[in-house]
C-alpha cells in the first residue's frame, strides 16, 4: 500500500475528475515497471473521490514483459474508489500505419470561447476550470442559449492554464475534462463515469490538445461516449470510450 496525495486542482463540482484519476493509476503502474510508458487503462469507478488529499494505492504486478500489466486500486479511508488494469510498454512498430480518425475542424485557439457561462471557476470545488484553460468550439459554447444540436458532441482545445507544456498526465486526463457532451443535445444532466477504457499512442505530445467527446447512444439512463485527443501537430494521442449514467437533472444557467 502506497500513500499518495491527490491534487485538489483537478476537482469539478467538488469531485476529482475521472480522467485525472485514471492518469494517477496509469503513472503508478509506469513507476512500477521502471518508467515504461502507459499504453492502455481500463477502469471501473466504484465511489466518488470528493476533493484532494491523501489516498492509498495498492498495486499488483500481473505480468512483466515488453508489455507489462498491473492491477491498481485507489482507495480512501478504506473505501475503494477505482480499480484499474494498466498495461505499459512499447509495442514493436509496424511497417504500415493507418490513421482514419477524422480530426474535427475547429476554429483556432484564439477564435474559440474560453469558458461556458457558469463554468468560470468562481464557485467552490470548480478548481479544474482554473487549473486548465479550455477553449471551446463556439458552436458548443452556445448550448445554453441556442437550439439543441442534432448530435451530442463537445469539442475544445485544452492546455494547462499556467503555461506548463502538455504532458502524459494531461493527455491521459483530457478525454474527460470537457462539460458533458450530452448538453449539446440539451440533455441537462451530469454523467458520472461507471467504467472507461483508453489507449495512449506512443510519441511526443505537443500542446495544446484538441478534444472531441461524442455521446452516440443514450438509452435506459446509460450514455455511451467516445472521445479522442489530438495534439497540435494533428497526431492522435488518446482514444477512449466510457459508460456513464445520467444523474439527476442539471439546471443550466438562465
Amino acid at each position: 500500500m502506497t500513500r499518495i496525495e491527490l491534487d485538489q486542482r483537478w476537482t469539478i463540482t467538488g469531485h476529482l475528475n475521472g480522467g485525472y484519476l485514471m492518469a494517477v493509476v496509469a503513472q503508478a503502474a509506469s513507476e512500477l515497471f521502471d518508467g515504461a510508458p502507459p499504453l492502455t487503462v481500463s477502469a471501473h469507478f466504484l465511489a466518488a473521490a470528493r476533493g484532494g488529499g491523501p489516498a492509498d494505492l495498492e498495486i499488483e504486478e500481473l505480468r512483466r514483459r515488453r508489455l507489462s500489466t498491473a492491477r491498481v486500486g485507489l482507495s480512501r479511508d478504506g473505501e475503494l474508489l477505482l480499480e484499474a488494469l494498466v498495461t505499459t510498454g512499447s509495442p514493436k512498430p509496424t511497417e504500415r500505419e493507418l490513421d482514419d480518425s477524422e480530426r474535427p475542424t475547429v476554429p483556432s485557439w484564439d477564435e474559440c470561447v474560453r469558458t461556458l457561462e457558469g463554468w468560470d471557476g468562481d464557485a467552490v470545488g470548480m478548481d479544474l476550470v482554473r487549473h486548465l484553460e479550455m477553449r471551446l468550439d463556439p458552436s458548443f459554447a452556445r448550448v445554453f442559449g441556442g437550439d439543441p444540436h442534432p448530435t451530442a458532441v463537445a469539442r475544445s482545445w485544452v492546455a494547462y492554464a499556467d503555461g506548463t507544456p502538455a504532458d502524459t498526465l494531461l493527455a491521459l486526463a483530457a478525454w474527460d475534462v470537457l462539460p458533458p457532451s450530452l448538453w449539446a443535445a440539451h440533455v441537462w444532466s451530469h454523467a458520472p463515469t461507471v467504467s472507461a477504457q483508453l489507449v495512449l499512442f506512443p510519441g511526443e505530445i505537443v500542446g495544446p490538445l484538441l478534444v472531441e467527446a461524442r455521446a452516440e447512444t443514450l438509452a435506459a439512463g446509460i450514455a455511451d461516449e467516445t472521445a479522442r485527443v489530438w495534439d497540435s501537430t494533428g497526431r492522435l494521442v488518446v482514444s477512449s470510450r466510457q459508460t456513464a449514467v445520467v444523474a439527476p437533472p442539471y439546471v443550466p444557467p438562465a
